[in-house]
């Protein structure tokens, strides 16, 4: 007998196309391919950005069929939905009461696209594509509260639907807010046009979705004058976005953590500064930023990491490298050309010290791009690499 193929099928197969993309390490260049399908994250980084990413492409089907079809990305792909109806078949088997709830996710997905034309995208860390990519950062190796709390945040969502069952979905993800807001305005479109009667067409809030509008106006106005970056000085991965804006077009999807081969990459624990909490940030104790690997630029979903090619490393300023030389080997009377040798920037040379006898190395600034080889081949520790 032959089986129709149903949606829950289909979802079924996708929450573990999503599980394997999302696991690190394992497939380079497509790391979280999934999250390439929100067309809210897509949405959001072509506003903030002005500009459109070849992955960006993935999105733009299921624009349209979200269009078309009433909240079809939740019903037929979404991965962390389909955990979440799992859940709640077992909590609570009454109905929870909707209808007090405002909905909350289409005010977020409004708010976010309307700041995020002035290059300010509000909420995309509330996309569940993300918080379902990013649980899988625990899997990376990298200990530290920012990944435990990024490990946490999707079981936190998995807990709120078993107590109140669908409440994410229907009111509070942004995603389905998307959704939800798109196929309003296009059935009342539809039906306008089509010269339906008054009472046919369907109740949609002019007033409303223009609050919505002039909050994210708002904000885009005036955040980003009111916001200034962190004294503190943190190294980001090379072809970072400006700092306020990287901050908040970050999902923290962990993408390009997992897929960076030397795990430099490692979420950001700074207490003091919030808003860049759990973004990527550079840490040369494990390995330097090869100067062959443009893979965060390749992973990233919005932009916050441009995507650049290998080629342009050089011209992609990190950082810069500082160099004790009271601590050098050389300044010690004991050979060694180490930071030399691992630097392939060509940023090492040696000069003539206080000693006649003797030859320290230098950096050239205008072609150190603070990728830390020097810094991890040092075996005096006198090399340190410090942000712009």
């Amino acid at each position: 007998m032959k089986r129709n193929i149903r949606a829950s099928d289909i979802r079924t197969v996708s929450f573990f196309a999503a599980v394997l993309f999302a696991l690190p390490g394992l497939w380079k260049g497509f790391q979280g391919l999934h999250v390439w399908l929100s067309p809210f994250l897509m949405l959001n980084s072509v506003f903030a950005l002005k500009s459109f990413v070849f992955l960006n492409l993935l999105a733009l089907p299921v624009l349209v069929m979200i269009i078309l079809r009433k909240r079809w990305f939740c019903n037929y792909l979404c991965p962390a939905g389909w955990c979440f109806d799992k859940v709640q078949k077992t909590g609570r088997s009454d109905k929870f009461d909707y209808s007090k709830v405002p909905a909350i996710g289409k005010w977020l997905a409004i708010t976010s696209l309307t700041a995020a034309l002035f290059g300010l995208p509000l909420f995309v860390i509330l996309d569940p594509l993300s918080i379902f990519n990013g649980f899988f950062v625990i899997f990376s190796g990298k200990p530290g509260i920012a990944v435990i709390i990024s490990f946490a945040f999707f079981p936190l969502l998995l807990l709120i639907s078993l107590v109140f069952p669908g409440i994410w979905c229907r009111k509070l993800c942004p995603l389905g807010g998307l959704q939800t807001g798109l196929w309003d305005i296009r059935l009342f479109l539809s039906r306008y046009f089509t010269r339906s009667k008054p009472g046919d067409l369907p109740e949609l809030s002019g007033r409303r979705y223009f609050i919505m509008s002039g909050v994210g106006l708002l904000a885009g106005l005036t955040l980003p004058r009111a916001l200034r970056p962190s004294q503190r000085k943190t190294i980001r991965p090379p072809g970072a976005t400006e700092p306020v804006l990287y901050n908040f077009l970050c999902s923290r999807c962990g993408n390009c953590i997992k897929a960076c081969p030397t795990n430099i990459l490692i979420p950001d624990s700074d207490f003091s500064n919030p808003i860049s909490w759990m973004t990527p940030e550079v840490s040369f104790k494990s390995g330097y930023c090869l100067e062959t690997c443009n893979l965060c630029g390749k992973v990233c979903p919005t932009g916050a990491i441009t995507l650049f090619s290998v080629g342009a490393k050089r011209s992609l300023f990190m950082g810069t490298a500082h160099i004790n030389t009271a601590d050098c080997y050389l300044s010690n009377n004991r050979e060694c050309i180490k930071c030399r040798e691992a630097c392939k920037y060509n940023a090492v040379e040696f000069l003539q010290g206080s000693n006649i006898l003797n030859m320290l190395p230098a950096i050239d600034h205008q072609k150190c791009v603070g990728c830390g080889a020097c810094e991890v081949v040092c075996p005096a520790a006198c090399i340190s690499v410090n942000f712009l």
